[in-house]
This record gives C-alpha cells, structure tokens and sequence, in this order.
C-alpha cells in the first residue's frame, strides 16, 4: 500500500507517509484503515512529499463524499499534508475547500514541515454535528 499508517492513541494524532502515485482506491483504503484503527478524529500529518495525486477534478467529488459519510459517523480531525508537486498542492487544496463544512484538510509545500506541524497542533478539533460521537 502507498501510505503507511501510524496512530498514537494517548497522543491523540495519526502520522501517515506517502509514496508513489496515490488513486482513490489508495485514499479509500487509508482512510478505511484509520477508521478501523480509531484515528479519524486525531490531528494526522501525512508526508506526500514522495507522492504524486493520480487522480483529477472528478475524482475529488468521490473522495469528498468519502470523507463526508465517514464525517457522518465520527468527527474527523483536521489534516496537514506536505507535497512536493504543484499539482498534488492543487488537488488538496480544492479538497481542503469541498470539505470547509466537514474537516479541516491543508495543503504544504516540501520544506514547509514546521509550519505544518504548528499549524495542526493549533488547528482546531471539530464536534462531531449529525453523526454518532461514540
């Protein structure tokens, strides 16, 4: 799989890394993966910066629809994800717009590590509105 997953119950924060080119079905499976293991409302930072997005506009609806049905049942907790290209940049960037209403998902650029790490630790964890908050 192109993104290993890394969860820290007592911290409260999931750590992914990311290689290769990643499809839906790879961001399906991640974001299955966390939500089996518990990590779905943790603050996650996700090194992409040996990844590429392979897929495009389309696509994004999908993925968005995803996260919206999985944010129906679990609060999701707001994502960091450092890129190297400017195509990846622009793909999270519109995710991070398509879920404003849902989770907090922000695009960095490689070098950026520590704004992104500041970033999500002050990044605010979200209520769980309309889903289950078992």
């Amino acid at each position: 799989m192109p993104v290993k997953l890394t969860i820290d119950h007592v911290g409260r924060t999931a750590n992914a890394v990311a290689i290769g080119p990643i499809a839906v079905e790879d961001i399906r499976e991640h974001l299955d993966g966390e939500r089996v293991r518990g990590g779905l409302p943790y603050r996650e930072f996700i090194d992409a910066t040996r990844a590429k997005a392979a897929f495009g506009p389309a696509d994004a609806r999908t993925i968005v629809e995803m996260l919206r049905t999985l944010g129906r049942e679990k609060a999701l907790g707001p994502t960091a994800v450092v890129v190297s290209d400017d195509v990846s940049y622009g793909m999270l960037r519109m995710l991070g717009i398509l879920l404003e209403d849902i989770a907090e998902v922000r695009p960095f650029r490689a070098g950026e590590e520590l704004e992104a790490q500041k970033w999500l630790a002050g990044a605010p964890i979200r209520g769980n509105e309309g889903g289950d908050a078992s």
